[in-house]
C-alpha cells in the first residue's frame, strides 16, 4: 500500500470511529511526532570527532554489519 492510500485508509477508519479516546490517541502519537526534536550538543559533537579520530587511527574496534548482528543475536541468547 503506498502512502497515499494509506492516509486515505487511515483517514476513512477516523470519520468512521465513535470513540473519543481514539481520536485523543491519534493527536496525541501525531502531536508527539510534530513536537519531537532532537539535537546535538556542543559535546557530543566533541565526542563525535574523538571517536572518529580514534577509528581512522586504527585505536578502536569496528564491525561489519553482519558482525554486530551475530553479537546481538548471541548476547540475546543467554
Amino acid at each position: 500500500m503506498d502512502i497515499q492510500a494509506t492516509k486515505l485508509d487511515l483517514i476513512k477508519k477516523l470519520l468512521d470511529t465513535t470513540e473519543e479516546s481514539v481520536l485523543d490517541d491519534v493527536r496525541k502519537v501525531l502531536t508527539k511526532r510534530q513536537d519531537f526534536e532532537y539535537s546535538l550538543s556542543d559535546g557530543d559533537y566533541i565526542l563525535i570527532d574523538k571517536r572518529r579520530e580514534r577509528h581512522i587511527k586504527g585505536e578502536s574496534s569496528s564491525f561489519s554489519w553482519d558482525e554486530v548482528k551475530k553479537q546481538a543475536r548471541h548476547t540475546a541468547a543467554k
